[in-house]
């Protein structure tokens, strides 16, 4: 007996296999239902800081979080060399390198890259900073101490926020609420 949803194929011979045109596509890889995203939309973030313990923590974070870890680096023409051939989405800047001021350097990277979203993070979360950051082209500030769970969340709303969009992260010193309790986005 031919039948597929409830349907009754009578052009099918007396097989039981239903026509390839009411076959469902198989899934592509990536589509597995477990609330993990495609391979293809992983979100790429360059991890910008002289702290050797810093990028290491965060590329881990990144690739445990399911982001993709496009690079790294410790100085500013590591920096520009790697933002420039990675053109990654988001690029998590340190201010504070013994060659160059993140500041400095942000304009350049803005630059050769100019899709890219620039996010500071620093350990000086003054406010002249933030709005220093700010004015040279970051989206957004993040000071150091913040759990990287914290910092994950707040790059998918940067990610997912226009490039004219400005988000001020979370309140520094707590972590983000989980999942459902966020309010208003």
């Amino acid at each position: 007996m031919s039948r597929f949803f409830g349907r009754r194929d009578t052009s099918a011979p007396q097989d039981d296999r239903p026509p390839v045109s009411e076959l469902a596509q198989p899934p592509s890889y990536g589509d597995a239902p477990t609330g993990e995203p495609m391979e293809d939309e992983k979100i790429s973030v360059v991890v910008v800081d002289d702290d050797d313990d810093v990028r290491e923590m965060m590329m881990m974070a990144l690739d445990v979080g399911g982001f993709e870890a496009a690079g790294e680096a410790a100085d500013g023409p590591s920096a520009l060399w790697t933002v420039t051939g990675s053109q990654p989405d988001i690029v998590l800047l340190d201010l504070h390198m013994p060659d160059t001021n993140g500041l400095e350097l942000l304009p350049e990277l803005r630059e050769a890259s100019p899709k890219t979203k620039f996010v500071v993070f620093s350990a000086i979360g003054a406010t002249y900073m933030t709005e220093a950051a700010i004015q040279a082209g970051a989206i957004a500030f993040i000071e150091k101490g913040v759990s990287p769970r914290s910092i994950l969340r707040h790059l998918e709303r940067v990610h997912s926020a226009g490039s004219a969009s400005m988000i001020r992260p979370y309140p520094l010193n707590r972590e983000y609420p989980a999942e459902g309790n966020i309010r208003g986005g």
